[in-house]
């Protein structure tokens, strides 16, 4: 509280922080004027409203757009993905020195970038769409059939852009062709191809999972530190702790499988990307889409009562010599 020349200034913050707000009061008049500030990240209130809105225009937006974004979308996670068994293939010495599990973070430490590029860039990620469409659904802003296009869209364009890359820009240039580059990329292929299909099922659940939060963190923030930091750690942790992704799979697999790996395109589709996909599927639209949905979506009239039950506006009163501050 500030006093001076007969006029007293109030300061003080909202219960959101979002505004300061000025009670002035100056020959027995009251002023509020409310300046506005920025809160370092939005609620959960506006972040699953704000993830509706992202669902509306994925599923309004040209389908030509939508290919497009979605083929781009699976070379961008492909250059991660590269990244990744450039770097495991690398560090297989530290595996015998460090133990698998530091080999294992250092690998996972680099994929990231492929998800911050394709949320920086407004690609189309199969995986992501799963949560977007199915909570502007169940809001009832886009349809059952605008959610099944979008996700096969995308979903065969994600796969159309990693055989562009793995063919073009990885076999064709020799990039992993050579030791230890090549030996590590098979046995990662093939370590998944003979993995039981309950375990990639229930692997896939987990890794969609998290990537869905890590697009909750980034929709939640306001720039572009903080939307970084929020799709790294969850990626991160995905992949150090061997959950599945299935457009990874497309590139990573994939690439073992033309490099020599012992795994039929038969074994691949049953074992490695139904399970996971419909994992995925699981993880991300209902762990993440319709879980948030119920919680938080439904609830908004609520909620928006009691904010504004909760903004308390006080004023100062002056009478004469007294002042009192309520």
């Amino acid at each position: 509280m500030y006093i001076q020349n007969n006029t007293i200034l109030c300061f003080f913050f909202s219960s959101k922080i979002e505004y300061i707000y000025f009670v002035g009061i100056y020959h027995k008049k009251k002023y509020l004027i409310p300046m506005a500030t920025s809160s370092d990240a939005y609620t959960v209130y506006e972040t699953i409203k704000l993830i509706s809105v992202s669902g509306v225009k994925k599923a309004k937006q040209r389908i030509d757009h939508t290919i497009i974004k979605s083929i781009l979308a699976g070379i961008i996670l492909s250059f991660s993905g590269l990244f990744l068994l450039t770097v495991g293939g690398g560090s297989t010495p530290l595996k015998e020195l460090l133990g698998s599990s530091i080999h294992k973070i250092i690998s996972a430490a680099v994929f990231p970038i492929g998800l911050v590029l394709v949320l920086g860039t407004g690609a189309e990620l199969f995986t992501g769409n799963t949560m977007a469409l199915t909570v502007s659904t169940l809001h009832r802003k886009t349809t059952w059939i605008d959610l099944v296009t979008s996700w096969v869209v995308s979903y065969c364009g994600n796969l159309v852009g990693c055989l562009l890359f793995q063919f073009i820009f990885v076999y064709y240039a020799g990039l992993l062709s050579t030791e230890p580059y090549r030996t590590f990329t098979i046995k990662y292929a093939e370590a998944k191809g003979n993995t039981e299909w309950i375990q990639m099922f229930l692997r896939g659940i987990g890794g969609n999972w998290l990537v869905c939060l890590a697009i909750w963190m980034a929709t939640c923030s306001r720039e572009i530190n903080s939307k970084i930091a929020g799709i790294y750690l969850p990626i991160w942790l995905f992949i150090s702790v061997g959950f599945e992704h299935s457009i990874a799979n497309m590139f990573t697999v994939q690439m073992g499988m033309i490099l020599g790996a012992n795994l039929s395109v038969g074994k691949y589709i049953l074992n490695v990307m139904l399970p996971v996909t419909l994992g995925n599927i699981i993880g991300g639209g209902f762990f993440v889409g319709v879980v948030y949905w119920y919680l938080y979506l439904p609830k908004e009239n609520d909620n928006d009562i009691q904010s504004s039950e909760n903004h308390n506006y006080h004023y100062v009163k002056q009478h004469e010599d007294m002042v009192e501050l309520h």
